[in-house]
Formats: structure tokens, C-alpha cells, sequence
């Protein structure tokens, strides 16, 4: 009677030991696979997802995860490449687009500048000029756009001097300030130099000018300012009575901040956004309480005297 006692409780401690054994080995696969699972969420990593024992569930699980990651990636390369082509055709037409677009308000000009059209042609004459410049704004929105939703174009970087580039810039703005009568408040710190690429700087500004011409109303400053760490560059605005802006959504594409209007193509600040984050700076949104819209680019960069 002892003798099966014995062999009841031996083999019952062996049974536990196996039962603990295979519950250790359970919980490190487990373990081994969620540390797989979330190797794969890199989309450089492409070793399968092992498992370091031979149960069969864990094996067909592994072999499953693996057949649905090749499927994801190769679905994932060809949305790319398709995403890729679309963002070809989109710019080489806008670029087509642009060239005669550019030339013919070019002639338009000219014919401004000659000064023989008088009443009402001189007025259609004006008419179509306002008209070719929305277009070109439209067009050059677009192309810049689909080139840096696809991140296509290599960036130069050279040293640019964003003070004067600013006031120049700035400068630029004076009929529409002039002719609406703004009040303004520009404080732009002399010397600040920074490393980036010159054309995609220009670009954001011109947006940024772009968007405070639309809709300001009242006021429109500018601050540039530089402190240890960054450069902080704002551009705020005063906007019309009953317009309401989602800060959270001004950088969507085709958002429109007063919907009332027919001007711009809603792609302005949504291409600051890709531009700013090309070259690795933030931009940000608020409106203030009273009614001032504010928009800052934190540029984390070297600043040079």
C-alpha cells in the first residue's frame, strides 16, 4: 500500500514538474513572440517571427502571423508604388500646367504696362490677371504638394540669413497692407542665420503671406525671435467677425478657414505642414480670445551671429 502511495505522489511530482515545465515554456514563447511581434512594426525589419519550441499551436500561430506580414508588405509596397506614380503624374501635369499659365500672365502684364486698354477692357484686362494669379497660386500649391507627399526633389541645404529674408519678404507685403489700411507689429531680430534648404524656406513664407493676406482683417504681425535652443517665427492676424477656425484642422488639406470665400485652394498651410516637417520644424496653431490668429514655426537648428 505504501508502494502505490509512493508511486501515486512520484508520479503525481512528475506530472506537476511537466505541467510547470511546459507553463515556463509557454509564458517565454509568449514572450519571444511579443517581442517579434514588435520587432515588426519597424518597416526595416524583415526576419519572420520564430518560436523557440515545437508546439504545434504556436507553430501554425507563427507560421500564420508570418504568411499575413509577407501579404501586409507586399500590399504595402505596391500602395507605394502606386502612391508614388500618382504623385508623378499629379506634378508632371501641374508642371505642364504651370509653364504656359506663368507665360500668359506674363503677357497679361505687359499689356497692363503698355496703359492703351481704357474702361471697361482695362477692367476685364484686371480681371483676368486677378484670375491667372488665383490659378498660379492653385498650380504651384499643387505641385509642391505632390512633390513632398512623395518626398520627391533632394534638398540643398546652404546658410541662409532669415532676418533679411523676412523683411524682404515683408517688404513684399505692403500694397495689400497699404490698401486695407492694417495695423501692424513686426519685430524681427537682426542676424539670425540658419541651415536649410533656401527654396523650401521660401516657399513657406510665401504661404504664410498667402494665408494673412486672405483673411486678415485689422491687424498682422510678424515676430522673429531666437533664443538659445531655436528660432521662433510667428505670424499672426486678426480675423473677421463670425469666422471660426479648428486650430486642429487648419492643416488639413483643402480646410478653408472662411468657408465664404472663393479664394485658395485650402493646400496652403497643409504644404507649410509637409515643408516644416521635411526639415525636421514644427508648426503649430492657436486663436486667441480676441479673435487673433497665430501661427509658429519652432525651428530647432543652429543659429549663427
Amino acid at each position: 500500500m505504501d508502494m502505490i502511495f509512493i508511486s501515486v505522489i512520484v508520479c503525481l511530482s512528475v506530472f506537476i514538474v511537466w505541467i510547470l515545465v511546459k507553463y515556463i515554456l509557454l509564458k517565454r514563447n509568449i514572450r519571444n513572440f511579443s517581442s517579434e511581434l514588435e520587432k515588426l512594426k519597424s518597416s526595416d525589419y524583415r526576419q519572420p517571427v520564430k518560436v523557440t519550441d515545437f508546439d504545434d499551436d504556436l507553430v501554425k500561430l507563427a507560421v500564420l502571423v508570418n504568411e499575413h506580414v509577407d501579404i501586409q508588405r507586399k500590399l504595402g509596397a505596391g500602395y507605394r508604388e502606386k502612391e508614388k506614380q500618382l504623385g508623378t503624374v499629379i506634378s508632371g501635369i501641374s508642371h505642364d500646367f504651370r509653364t504656359p499659365l506663368t507665360s500668359s500672365l506674363g503677357y497679361l502684364q505687359m499689356i497692363e504696362k503698355n496703359g492703351e486698354l481704357t474702361g471697361k477692357n482695362r477692367e476685364y484686362l484686371m480681371t483676368a490677371i486677378q484670375k491667372n494669379r488665383y490659378l498660379k497660386e492653385l498650380s504651384d500649391d499643387f505641385f509642391e504638394f505632390a512633390r513632398n507627399e512623395n518626398q520627391s526633389g533632394d534638398m540643398t541645404t546652404e546658410d541662409v540669413n532669415l532676418s533679411n529674408l523676412m523683411t524682404e519678404t515683408l517688404l513684399e507685403q505692403h500694397s495689400w497692407i497699404e490698401s486695407r489700411k492694417m495695423k501692424t507689429d513686426f519685430e524681427v531680430e537682426d542676424g539670425i542665420v540658419i541651415n536649410t534648404d533656401p527654396h523650401l524656406l521660401e516657399r513657406i513664407l510665401e504661404n504664410l503671406m498667402s494665408n494673412a493676406a486672405k483673411y486678415a482683417i485689422g491687424s498682422f504681425g510678424v515676430f522673429l525671435k531666437k533664443s538659445e535652443d531655436n528660432v521662433s517665427l510667428k505670424v499672426f492676424n486678426g480675423l473677421a467677425e463670425g469666422i471660426t477656425v479648428d486650430t486642429e484642422r487648419v492643416f488639413e488639406p483643402f480646410y478653408r478657414m472662411d468657408a465664404r470665400t472663393s479664394e485658395g485652394s485650402g493646400l496652403g498651410l497643409y504644404v507649410v505642414k509637409l515643408l516644416c516637417e521635411r526639415l525636421g520644424w514644427k508648426v503649430s496653431a492657436e486663436i486667441t480670445e480676441q479673435n487673433i490668429f497665430s501661427l509658429e514655426i519652432i525651428i530647432k537648428t543652429q543659429t549663427r551671429q
